[in-house]
């Protein structure tokens, strides 16, 4: 599977789809019509007699329902095709083995236990995410100069000594670690304070009220869970926003996890 670079904003993210075949058939209520071209055919109510294989070469095998398609399974639910703009209501209380499209081309599925069916939309990369663990990694440290090379932008607003000057952010960019990133996991460690204060890191654009680690007093070592979103700023796809507020303090960033549309997103070593 490829994946096209892309931004963060979902209804840019590209869609993969595939193109189905379908193989075998058993004529059920609503088929209209079934055509295997030099192999087979059906009228309206007649069953397909399938004795062999067929091969349809370059030419494209119909079959046509209404209102749903049926495949029946003697030895497990059927399979049930039906319309995209049917799913609301009439899907969501389907059997199980019900397929749609729904109105953002996504594929409704009814599954589970016929006893305790449950619906659900099949994984893709157009909204869904998944967790790559990665090899432990120290992707900032601003005691260290070597550390702060991962800092494109705030970099001139530190402090002699690397701290962090409240008020004013520095960026640091993923792009080396993972392409298009959406999020990242890890660890965020504050130290070399000099009083009370607090951290906030997020994605880009404007500041988010929230905090990310607050401190008391000076000489505090403090650590916290990092959760957040990659944001974009410029050319650089994968970024993290980093600013102080009421002391400046040294920071350390390590990261363990991120969140991506597909595996091969992922740059840095995995586990």
């Amino acid at each position: 599977m490829t994946q096209s670079p892309h931004d963060h904003d979902p209804q840019r993210r590209r869609l993969l789809r595939r193109a189905a075949t379908v193989a075998t058939t058993t004529a059920g209520a609503g088929v209209a019509a079934v055509s295997l071209p030099g192999a087979a055919q059906a009228e309206p109510g007649d069953s397909l007699v399938m004795g062999g294989t067929h091969d349809a070469g370059v030419q494209t095998t119909t079959l046509n329902g209404s209102p749903a398609l049926t495949v029946k399974n003697t030895a497990g639910a059927p399979l049930r095709l039906v319309p995209g703009d049917s799913i609301y209501p009439q899907v969501l209380d389907s059997p199980v083995g019900t397929l749609a499209v729904d109105e953002q081309g996504d594929l409704f599925v009814r599954s589970g236990p016929t006893a305790d069916p449950v619906n659900g939309w099949a994984w893709t990369t157009e909204w869904a995410t998944t967790s790559v663990a990665v090899r432990p990694v120290r992707v900032l440290d601003t005691r260290n100069a070597d550390l702060r090379r991962t800092i494109v932008s705030g970099a001139d607003t530190l402090d002699p000594s690397g701290r962090l000057t409240p008020g004013y952010p520095i960026v640091i960019a993923l792009d080396s670690y993972v392409r298009d990133g959406y999020a990242i996991k890890g660890n965020v460690t504050v130290v070399g304070m000099t009083g009370a204060g607090v951290l906030t890191i997020w994605g880009s654009g404007a500041k988010p009220t929230a905090s990310t680690v607050n401190w008391a007093t000076a000489g505090t070592i403090l650590s916290n869970f990092l959760f957040t979103e990659l944001g974009a700023v410029g050319n650089y796809r994968s970024v993290l926003s980093i600013q102080a507020t009421a002391s400046p303090t040294h920071v350390i960033v390590d990261m363990s996890s991120l969140l991506v549309g597909h595996p091969s997103q992922v740059l840095a070593p995995k586990l």
